[in-house]
């Protein structure tokens, strides 16, 4: 039997696989190594992204480019392809209510944002409209954000951070943010990565200046998805 969703304030339940009290987000008891173990709480994984293995994330969300349909069945860490169910195909059909977007590194959940996917689409949950709930203190609806897409940053070739939340443009060194795929090299310190993709994510509890080189690394991004019962 799952446990029934409740978002008090940014109070939650072990339903969105965390636990979080007045000392902040701490991983629940069930081992996150496995897939199955992640999924037991209803929360279902429809796309996995595997940093560093050459294919653009962006193209494997959008339009299946470059993906297996074939779900992992553990959290280690590799270099297969990015994994895209069908059913992001179908997402109206999917009665969703949340969707979970999670960072994983060496098989533990590093970063999370939750969104409210009532009525949206494929590309319109990720929000800052939508946001319910996060990792980062300072990610919430209220705030305020340059950037804050799945499309992102995209300028041709020059630039491509995708899945972007970001707070602050003002030059390289002052560029300040919480998320980001980082596609392919780009003009900034911050785009230089020893392989791509690459997720990088603020590794304090609010935004970082990308340009300290600071950020963590997660070896995958994950969504999951939640349906009303």
């Amino acid at each position: 039997m799952f446990i029934s969703l409740v978002i008090l304030g940014t109070f939650w339940t072990e339903s969105f696989g965390l636990l979080l009290d007045g000392n902040g987000p701490r991983p629940s008891s069930q081992n996150q190594q496995t897939v199955g173990a992640l999924e037991e709480t209803g929360w279902r994984m429809i796309f996995r992204a595997t940093s560093g293995n050459g294919a653009d994330v962006y193209q494997a969300w959008t339009n299946g480019v470059n993906i297996t349909t074939q779900k992992p069945t553990t959290m280690d860490r590799s270099y297969d392809p990015h994994f895209r169910d069908r059913d992001v195909e179908r997402w109206d059909q999917q009665n969703i209510r949340y969707v979970k977007f999670s960072l994983f590194k060496q098989s533990e959940e590093v970063g999370y944002v939750v969104f409210d996917g009532t009525g949206s689409t494929y590309m319109s949950w990720f929000d800052r409209s939508r946001v319910e709930a996060s990792s980062w203190s300072d990610l919430t609806s209220a705030n305020t954000y340059n950037f804050f897409s799945i499309q992102g940053h995209i300028d041709g070739q020059n630039l491509e951070r995708t899945f972007f939340i970001n707070q602050v443009y003002n030059g390289c060194d002052a560029d300040v943010g919480n998320v980001v795929v980082v596609e392919h090299d780009g003009g900034c310190n911050w785009d230089h990565q020893p392989r791509y993709p690459q997720f990088l994510y603020s590794d304090m509890n609010a935004a970082d200046n990308w340009n300290r080189r600071m950020f963590g690394r997660a070896d995958y991004l994950a969504i999951f998805i939640y349906a009303k019962h």
